[in-house]
């Protein structure tokens, strides 16, 4: 008897610890979504709407790499892969020191970097075969700073959305990145290296077509060198052949004339 109550107080005692573990987790799990949920407030998309309008009249392009939505098609991939670029972006959009659009873009700035300074990210860091692929997706863009403020609070509002959705972003999405943005170019190469890459292939092009062009210059010297020679051949067989015609005839007639004139008749007689 006291050894099967020493059992089922073991029994007990592992049911217990299992529930308080569930109930931990459980807690930090509802704590962490809480706290992803309130990182991206109405008040911070209102700012990043009133730094694009501010920007509307402002003339002149900026250039940034960031992932097309479209071609992508997946929330949650899309914002794991153009996240980090995200923070790019926001790093080298400046304003005027100490004005309100300076301010403003410091808030979103620690809005962004909240996202991941908990202990465990809102977002989770990619794998690096993951990232390396993501890599893949990475396009240059070249709109008005307008266009990419709104893109950036368009970015913001998808982030929320998930969240707010407890979406953890565990997804592995190396099988949606391979399918969508897999292509010629190796996995994790720069945009700097992609840029390059038509340069090198051009460049490989240009003996080639020096190649073809000298090939078609020796083939018309050909061809006109042997028109040249067949033409320079009849040109100086036909003086010959009119020549010979033409002198034969001449002393014919000549000998005629003189037979066949009265007065030399007369005269020898």
């Amino acid at each position: 008897m006291p050894r099967a109550g020493a059992q089922v107080c073991l029994l007990r005692c592992t049911l217990l610890s299992s529930l308080l573990l569930l109930l931990v987790c459980n807690i930090h799990e509802t704590e962490q979504n809480s706290y992803c949920q309130q990182i991206i407030t109405e008040k911070h998309l209102a700012e990043l709407e009133e730094l694009a309008d501010t920007q509307m009249q402002q003339p002149g392009r900026v250039s940034f790499e960031f992932i097309n939505k479209t071609q992508l098609n997946n929330s949650v991939c899309y914002v794991k892969a153009a996240f980090p670029l995200l923070g790019k972006i926001l790093k080298q959009t400046e304003f005027k020191e100490n004005s309100s659009n300076a301010k403003k873009m410091q808030t979103v700035r620690r809005m962004y970097n909240s996202i991941d300074e908990n202990i465990d990210p809102c977002i989770r860091e990619e794998e690096e075969e993951e990232r390396k692929l993501s890599q893949m997706c990475f396009e240059e863009f070249t709109t008005s700073p307008y266009e990419m403020l709104v893109l950036v609070k368009q970015f913001f509002q998808d982030i929320n959305q998930l969240l707010q959705d407890q979406e953890t972003f565990e997804k592995d999405c190396s099988q949606v990145y391979r399918r969508t943005c897999l292509g010629p170019r190796k996995a994790g190469s720069s945009s700097e290296q992609r840029r390059k890459e038509p340069a090198v292939r051009k460049g490989r092009q240009e003996p080639l077509m020096y190649i073809m062009v000298a090939s078609v210059v020796a083939v018309l010297l050909a061809v006109g060198g042997l028109l040249f020679y067949k033409y320079k051949s009849r040109v100086l067989e036909r003086p010959l052949e009119d020549g010979g015609c033409d002198s034969e005839d001449t002393e014919r007639r000549v000998l005629q004339g003189v037979r066949g004139s009265p007065e030399l008749e007369t005269q020898d007689l």
